[in-house]
């Protein structure tokens, strides 16, 4: 990690920490070389998930549309939307494990 402030890229790490939802962590470090402190975060890169259709073309996988499709087959049973938002979760979750 190079410096803000003077450029070189010796640093040390004085503090680490889960920020926000435990998804992002916050690095506090020390500059080796000037002494100024600065903070940097860190987070996992997502990765655009794709869904191949019928015909062979590549779209963007939306939730959303799970979540509609799953509104429409239940609309008529005593389903809350908690429930089917836990649902497309897991489906989502599922998804990103198997990579």
């Amino acid at each position: 990690m190079k410096c803000p402030y003077c450029r070189n890229d010796k640093d040390r790490v004085v503090d680490s920490r889960s920020a926000e939802d435990a998804s992002v962590i916050r690095r506090r470090r020390e500059c080796l070389e000037c002494g100024r402190r600065y903070t940097t975060y860190e987070r996992v890169e997502d990765i655009p998930l794709r869904v191949i259709k019928k015909d062979g073309s590549r779209v963007p996988f939306d939730r959303n549309k799970i979540l509609a499709g799953l509104h429409k087959a239940c609309e008529k049973r005593p389903i809350s939307a908690d429930t089917l938002e836990t649902i497309v979760q897991s489906i989502e979750n599922e998804i990103y494990e198997r990579g």
